[in-house]
């Protein structure tokens, strides 16, 4: 077992280097530039050309494809930073909500009529205030979370660390695995849905139902995963309460995809705030502890 964990690790370490991970950004933000365009293109020939004409498609939609590619990358890092720790790795999932949040402007702005008026009888106005809203309240929580993270009075003391590391670098290789996988797949689904409604003139299909929402639900066994080898090297109630603090976190954002606005965003910021309270009292819990034990 552990021949095979410290294999998966050298694999890990091999090919997921600072230059891969440097050349896997390169690639993803010249795809979101040649997919900008690309959209472009397509809105053009959709709204000039009546072979391709469904209805009048805005340009500003093509924002949204560029930013998809950046969000991928977001998730890429996501699952990268597993082995770095646990905390980390739920202050990114912080960000890439976030991400999404902001994203569903982009999203929503596309389908604003701009000569309508603006008040708050518009559903659509008031659906883009509450992306902005959100989005900016989600990024001052995630800087309240590594304002907690990174204070450094106590640090976690973990038996054989180096194997624990293992582990979580066999997980995020096999999260990759599953990521490929998944964005294809969901790639794949989400073409079929875009023929479905076109050909029926219905709604398009929620994009962040396309991935995100089998992304999170993933991620929530992993979390369990790591919580339950956590207790192998590390174990207190303390440590318990964090990272099952983390998990709920995880499945709130999760059941937020599936919810319309607004209560989507206050299940996400109920989860940012339990998260962060868990971990500040955590920390404070620890030093107590600790201080308490010194004297």
């Amino acid at each position: 077992m552990n021949k095979f964990l410290q294999t998966a690790s050298n694999n890990f370490d091999s090919y997921f280097s600072p230059s891969i991970i440097k050349k896997v950004e390169l690639i993803l933000l010249r795809l979101a530039i040649i997919s900008f365009i690309v959209h472009i293109l397509i809105i053009y020939f959709c709204n000039y050309f009546e072979c391709f004409k469904y209805s009048h498609h805005s340009y500003l939609k093509a924002i949204y494809t560029p930013f998809s590619f950046i969000l991928f990358y977001e998730v890429f890092l996501l699952i990268i930073i597993i082995p770095n720790s646990i905390s980390e790795f739920v202050g990114k999932q912080f960000e890439v909500i976030t991400l999404i949040t902001l994203r569903s402007f982009f999203h929503d702005i596309a389908d604003f009529e701009l000569n309508n008026i603006i008040n708050f009888q518009n559903q659509a106005f008031i659906s883009m205030v509450l992306d902005l809203s959100a989005s900016i309240l989600m990024l001052g929580l995630t800087i309240v979370y590594y304002k907690v993270f990174h204070i450094v009075e106590y640090r976690d003391i973990i038996v054989d660390l180096d194997k624990f590391i293992n582990i979580k670098k066999t997980v995020s290789f096999c999260m990759i695995i599953v990521l490929l996988i998944l964005s294809l797949t969901s790639f794949l689904n989400w073409c079929l849905d875009m023929l479905k409604a076109i050909n029926g003139n219905s709604n398009f299909p929620n994009p962040n139902n396309v991935f995100y929402n089998d992304f999170f639900s993933i991620m929530i066994f992993v979390d369990v995963f790591l919580l339950i080898i956590s207790f192998t090297f590390q174990s207190s109630f303390l440590i318990i309460f964090r990272n099952a603090s983390f998990i709920i976190t995880t499945i709130l954002i999760r059941m937020s995809l599936s919810i319309s606005k607004p209560m989507n965003y206050i299940v996400i910021i109920f989860g940012f705030l339990f998260s962060i309270l868990s971990f500040y009292l955590y920390k404070r819990g620890n030093n107590f502890i600790t201080n308490d034990k010194s004297l």
